[in-house]
C-alpha cells in the first residue's frame, strides 16, 4: 500500500480546499512543530525561511496560496530542486473589486464624511461634492491578471478613461479600450488615479517615491492592492499631509502588519486594510483549491 504524503499547511485556507487536501494527503497544521518531515508546504503570508527549507528533509513542492514569492527563500527551493507552485489569476477578480471599493470611497470621501456624522460634528462642505470613477483618468502600473480585471470595472463598468504602463506585455493588449504609455512616470504625469498592480522586484522597490509622487496631478489619488515595499511609505504621507494628493489607499505594507507609529495611518485621507485582498469566500476558495491541485500533481497524487 502506497504512502499517503504529508501536506503542512501554514496558514487558514479554504474548507474546500482543505478536504479535497484530505483525499488524498495526510495534513499538519499551524498547531503542528514546523519544519517537520513534510513532502509538501502550503503556505500563506507566513515567511519561508531557507534553514526552515533546509530542515524539512523530504520537502518536495512549495505551494503558495496567491502570487507573490518574495516571502520565500526560492533560490534555497531552487538548489534543492523543490518546485514552488503559485495560483496566478485566480484571486484576481477579488482584489480588482477591493480596489474599486478603495477608488470609490475616496473620490467619494466616505470614510471622513462617516466620521463626521459619528461625532456629531458638521460635514466640511469640501467633503461634500465627490467624483464621478469615469470622469477621472485613470493609470494602472502592471498589466498581469489582477490589473487587467482592474481594467475591464473601469473601462466597461464606469466608462473610465484608463492607460497602462507594463513591460511584460507587447503588442494589442487584452482589455479593449485601454491605452498604453511606454513610461510610469508618464502614467503618473497624466493620472488622476493610479492602481498599483505590480510585483515587488529589486526594480521596484520604493518605486512609487516622493519623486514620483510628486509627478501626479495635484489632487490625485493612489491606491495599492499589489505588495508592500513598492510605495515609499513615509513619501505617501507626506503627499497626504501637504495636500499634493487627495487620497490613498492600501491594502500591503512594507512591514505587515504596519507598527501602530506609521505614519501613513495618521492620515484622514488615508485607507488601510491588512492584505485582504484576496479574502473573499470566492477567493479564497478559487485558489486554495488550485494550490492544493498543484501540490497533490507534484506529489503525484490523485486530486
Amino acid at each position: 500500500m502506497t504512502a499517503r504524503p504529508l501536506v503542512h499547511v501554514l496558514g487558514t485556507i479554504h474548507p474546500n480546499a482543505i478536504e479535497l487536501l484530505r483525499q488524498s494527503a495526510d495534513i499538519l497544521t499551524e498547531a503542528d512543530p514546523f519544519p517537520s518531515a513534510c513532502d509538501a508546504v502550503i503556505v500563506r503570508i507566513r515567511p519561508l525561511s531557507g534553514a526552515e527549507i533546509a530542515a524539512c528533509p523530504n520537502l518536495k513542492v512549495i505551494g503558495k496560496h496567491g502570487v507573490g514569492v518574495d516571502a520565500i527563500d526560492v533560490e534555497a527551493a531552487a538548489a534543492r530542486g523543490i518546485a514552488v507552485e503559485t495560483t496566478p489569476g485566480a484571486n484576481a477578480e477579488a482584489v480588482a473589486d477591493l480596489a474599486i471599493g478603495f477608488a470609490l470611497s475616496l473620490i467619494r470621501n466616505i470614510l471622513p464624511i462617516t466620521l463626521a456624522m459619528r461625532e456629531g460634528r458638521a460635514v466640511d462642505p469640501a467633503l461634500r461634492v465627490g467624483w464621478d470613477l469615469g470622469e477621472l483618468e485613470a493609470g494602472i502600473a502592471g498589466f498581469g491578471a489582477v490589473g487587467q480585471a482592474v481594467a475591464r470595472r473601469l473601462v466597461n463598468g464606469f466608462g473610465t478613461s484608463t492607460a497602462t504602463y507594463t513591460r511584460n506585455l507587447t503588442g494589442d493588449l487584452p482589455v479593449p479600450g485601454v491605452a498604453r504609455v511606454d513610461s510610469l512616470d508618464a502614467l503618473l504625469r497624466q493620472s488622476e488615479i493610479v492602481f498599483l498592480h505590480m510585483p515587488l522586484l529589486p526594480a521596484t522597490r520604493n518605486i512609487i517615491n516622493a519623486d514620483a509622487l510628486s509627478s501626479m496631478p495635484k489632487g490625485a489619488y493612489l491606491v495599492n492592492c499589489a505588495r508592500g515595499g513598492i510605495v515609499d511609505e513615509a513619501a505617501l504621507a507626506d503627499a497626504l499631509a501637504s495636500g499634493h494628493l487627495a487620497g490613498a489607499a492600501s491594502d500591503v505594507f512594507a512591514t505587515e502588519p504596519p507598527e501602530p507609529d506609521n505614519p501613513l495611518l495618521q492620515q484622514p485621507g488615508f485607507l488601510a486594510l491588512p492584505h485582504l485582498g484576496a479574502s473573499t469566500n470566492g477567493g479564497l476558495e478559487r485558489v486554495g483549491t488550485e494550490i492544493v491541485r498543484k501540490v497533490l500533481l507534484n506529489l503525484g497524487a490523485r486530486s
